[in-house]
């Protein structure tokens, strides 16, 4: 029942030969798509030049949508006003200071964008570390 006589006569070999090469030509067409498809991707990129839209406008349309408020950053006066706003809540702190007090003091007043006012602040020198997380004024930069 299981011998190359029956394999033979019941066209096993042809069946055999066509479902490897089936098999072999289904990976042959795998691979060839898979390196081709960094130009699927860059055609996929550059569509809105094929169907007639210019891609600024595709992202302007996106970015944008309709009635949507276009980004401001926010507006942080130069740092010798920030100076004169932040002096007097730092002489209200006993020094050394720690940043979150005076973080503090800006919310109670409600001044806005104390994270970015006293970064500034501090890459100009006004707020000088002492120990680890205290800080004083520079008492110096006053004058």
């Amino acid at each position: 029942m299981f011998s190359f006589h029956n394999i033979t006569a019941n066209n096993g070999w042809a069946m055999a030969a066509v479902g490897a090469s089936i098999v072999f030509s289904g990976l042959v067409i795998l691979s060839f798509a898979i390196s081709q498809i960094h130009k699927l991707l860059a055609l996929w990129d550059e569509r809105a030049q094929y169907f007639g839209q210019s891609k600024k406008q595709g992202l302007e349309e996106e970015t944008k949508g309709p009635g949507a408020p276009a980004y401001s950053p926010p507006h942080i006066p130069p740092v010798d006003e920030l100076a004169r706003i932040y002096r007097p809540l730092a002489k209200q702190l006993k020094e050394p200071f720690d940043l979150i007090q005076l973080f503090e003091k800006t919310k109670e007043m409600d001044i806005p964008h104390p994270h970015l006012s006293i970064k500034r602040l501090r890459e100009a020198g006004y707020l000088l570390p002492q120990q680890q997380d205290l800080f004083i004024w520079n008492k110096q930069k006053d004058n």
